[in-house]
């Protein structure tokens, strides 16, 4: 009994323990960045690193506000990367509809089509990409970003949220069906209200990719005032001189609005994740 009890506890220590090291690993860079924008510039760049400031000190954000066009930039990035999260998870959403719960079932092989699109790398995509949008006058407008976020975010969105569709009973559209209600108004307030977590998923995908996405960005935007906060911090980066306190303090605010939609879908993603294990 003593020995079973013995392996209990120390099963529970090294699973606190991993735990304890998974959440450092984690998390500890973000802190790090967090305290850091708070420390004076010496301190940032001293050979031996302090945990936490010796004094806290607003400087870099008020400089950040002040210098650089951190809040045009951040405007930038939130009208794209909303204009994008909406379209994509529209488009995916209509296009998985009418393939994964039509009548044509042949519509869902367009999922192994939409695969082949990670099979190269997407800067191999660049110069076409650039070569069409030029062509059709996108290129330096912030539509641009938002095509290319839907080009690099609705194929794998749609081969995901099958899954999610397969688990809603076919019973229940007929069910609607028959009580009177169009394939519309089936799909609207029947199959997405309980693929919600599936659609919860995908948006927080597009959210991310829209968010980060540096490389079309930099190729597709000449004018400084429309640029993202991506392109901000490799401006930044670009210097001769790197500002360690701008850029500290520009990553901690480029990184609240992506906390900020996460609290508010992270229910619906952890659930989306559980039903896809289920699933499995």
């Amino acid at each position: 009994m003593n020995a079973y009890r013995l392996r209990n506890a120390l099963t529970y220590v090294v699973t606190v323990l991993i735990l304890l090291f998974a959440i450092v690993i984690t998390l500890g860079p973000v802190v790090w960045v967090a305290l850091s924008s708070l420390k004076p510039t010496h301190e940032i760049i001293r050979a031996v690193p302090t945990a936490f400031p010796s004094e806290v000190v607003w400087l870099h954000y008020q400089r950040l506000f002040s210098n650089t066009p951190f809040l045009s930039q951040l405007q930038n990035s939130i009208v794209v990367t909303v204009a994008s999260t909406v379209l994509s998870v529209s488009i995916v959403m209509a296009a998985a509809i009418g393939a994964y719960r039509g009548r044509h079932k042949w519509l869902r092989n367009l999922k192994f089509v939409a695969i082949l699109v990670f099979v190269f790398p997407t800067t191999l995509l660049v110069v076409p990409i650039y070569q069409v949008l030029v062509q059709i006058g996108l290129v330096d407008t912030l539509w641009s970003l938002v095509v290319v976020n839907c080009m690099l975010t609705a194929p794998f969105s749609f081969w995901l949220i099958e899954g999610f569709l397969d688990t809603v009973p076919g019973e229940l559209e007929d069910a609607a069906m028959v009580d009177g209600a169009t394939r519309i108004q089936t799909m609207l307030y029947v199959v997405l209200p309980l693929a919600s977590p599936g659609v919860a998923v995908i948006a927080i995908y597009t959210f991310v990719i829209s968010w980060t996405e540096f490389t079309f960005s930099s190729v597709l935007i000449i004018d400084t005032n429309l640029k993202t906060l991506p392109m901000g911090l490799a401006d930044i980066l670009a210097a001769y001189n790197i500002n360690w306190g701008l850029l500290t303090s520009n990553t901690t605010l480029a990184m609240v609005p992506g906390v900020l939609f996460f609290a508010l879908v992270g229910r619906h993603f952890i659930s989306g994740l559980v039903s896809g294990a289920l699933k499995a």
